[in-house]
């Protein structure tokens, strides 16, 4: 019997069970693990020991690229980031970057990626396919996955950073990004209707990776499609403003 493929989503959410972000990252693993032949890890970031990095770069070092510190949750952490088959890294967009926990990680995992020994960006049309790192470590055929949500509908301007960034440490076709829209609105003014048809798409988005081994531009598009007209969402959050603090799960 062949083995189960491992999906590991890394929750960066501060909100960790409540994270609005789970909704569609709920839902595209479902749409994986209904179509193929997976087991699924969820990590919450925020309730590990993650000491911060000290920049000493001593991973680089190393033949096996680990950390000094190993009295903490990296260790492991790091472990099961290099055996799975899908990385899922769902997270809320804060201002324009990733979250505080997931940042903290990323630095302590430096060691994942190839050092830095004055290597340069290609230049021209195959400038963001290069990358300044790239994945030491990695499991073949791995796919890396951003999943974030945001309030915003301008998902280029407002993901420009992350994709900057990730550009060029992985390479533009080292991972995948999937910026869902309007979703604090959603998931507190959106009523169950909207959430629903808010799961379907990345359920569908889900079984497409799972049947195909990718993701057409046309599926990402579709879950990253807006649920709400411009107008009608400036009212949702006007709404979800002005009672903020009606719902206990909002903090």
């Amino acid at each position: 019997m062949a083995e189960k493929k491992k999906i590991l989503v890394m929750v960066a959410s501060p909100k960790n069970e409540r994270s609005g972000t789970l909704i569609p990252t709920k839902a595209f693993v479902e749409g994986l693990e209904q179509n193929g032949d997976y087991e699924t890890e969820y990590i919450f970031i925020d309730k590990m020991h993650i000491k911060p990095c000290r920049g000493c770069l001593s991973c680089w070092g190393r033949e096996d690229g680990s950390c000094f510190m190993k009295d903490d949750d990296v260790p492991m952490i790091r472990e099961k980031l290099i055996n799975s088959d899908i990385v899922i890294w769902s997270f809320p967009l804060f201002l324009f970057s990733l979250p505080g926990q997931m940042k903290v990680l990323m630095d302590r995992i430096v060691g994942m990626v190839h050092p830095y020994m004055g290597q340069k960006l290609k230049e021209g049309a195959n400038a963001l396919n290069s990358h300044l790192h790239g994945l030491q470590f990695q499991k073949e055929g791995q796919k890396i996955i951003l999943l974030s949500s945001c309030a915003w509908m301008d998902l280029d301007v407002v993901y420009e950073p992350i994709r900057k960034q990730f550009d060029i440490i992985l390479g533009h076709e080292g991972y995948t990004l999937i910026a869902c829209p309007q979703m604090r609105a959603l998931d507190h003014r959106g009523g169950p209707r909207r959430l629903n048809m808010l799961r379907e798409k990345y359920r569908k988005g889900g079984a497409e990776l799972a049947t195909t081994g990718k993701l057409s531009q046309e599926a990402i598009d579709m879950m990253q499609k807006p649920i709400f007209s411009e107008d009608a969402y400036v009212t949702l959050v006007t709404e979800f403003v002005t009672h903020m603090f009606d719902r206990d799960d909002n903090f």
